[in-house]
């Protein structure tokens, strides 16, 4: 099933990328000793999480592969520029007729509290737009997308993309949303109904944080994703 699975992967993408073992992400989503983390300060990589952003990175001004919605607060630690570069090059890639990708807030060059944000206080967190329509973002900021609307094909490519880099923890979107996503990638043969629910699991109770899965349920999510990638090792 693993070797099919990466068949199709690389047969749907046509890119390099794609030809290396791509599911890595699809073990961690199935280890509740990754996928079961605490938003507690106190808990895990205090600093990461809560209070500063050490040796920020500035995503740098590319406006053929996204739009920095607002510059200052586009600074992420390395792991999360590396994703969202390595991402839009890919997406480019896949996908030259759609739109850049739309970034909104990461963090502060030292992070710390963000108005408008609970989290994005240690460059560990991004928003992104979402693909509607035939691979479109609007490039004004974010906007709702319905079910409908959803360009679910584009935003499959873009989510795998980032997952494939190795460095997210977890990605936040609409419940509807993820219905979607989940029935598309069944649909095209990207992942196993098992694969599927276990990257795209139904809603959990309790903090979202706490919840199993990768990309899943958080309210207020309808017209952007919202990526947050692993903390940095502190030597």
């Amino acid at each position: 099933m693993r070797a099919a699975l990466l068949v199709l992967l690389s047969l749907a993408c046509r890119s390099a990328a794609a030809q290396a073992p791509a599911d890595a992400w699809l073990e961690e989503a199935d280890d509740p000793e990754l996928v079961e983390l605490s938003d507690d300060p106190e808990e895990l990589w205090s600093w990461c999480y809560k209070k500063a952003l050490r040796d920020g990175v500035q995503l740098p001004r590319n406006p053929s592969l996204y739009k920095r919605w607002h510059p200052d607060e586009a600074w992420g630690t390395a792991e999360m520029i590396e994703t969202l570069t390595s991402a839009a090059e890919e997406m480019a890639w896949l996908m030259p007729d759609a739109d850049p990708i739309v970034v909104g807030d990461i963090s502060t060059k030292r992070g710390g509290r963000l108005d408008g944000h609970k989290s994005h206080r240690g460059g560990v967190d991004a928003d992104i737009g979402l693909y509607w329509g035939d691979g479109r973002m609007y490039m004004q900021g974010f906007m709702n997308v319905s079910s409908r609307d959803l360009d679910a094909e584009a935003n499959w490519q873009l989510i795998r993309a980032m997952l494939e880099t190795g460095h997210v923890e977890r990605i936040l979107l609409d419940n509807s949303l993820v219905r979607v996503l989940r029935r598309h990638v069944v649909r095209q043969g990207y992942l196993t109904q098992d694969e599927a629910w276990r990257v795209f699991p139904t809603p959990a109770t309790g903090e979202m944080w706490r919840q199993k899965g990768v990309v899943h349920h958080s309210p207020g999510h309808r017209h952007h994703m919202h990526v947050r990638v692993n903390c940095p090792v502190v030597e």
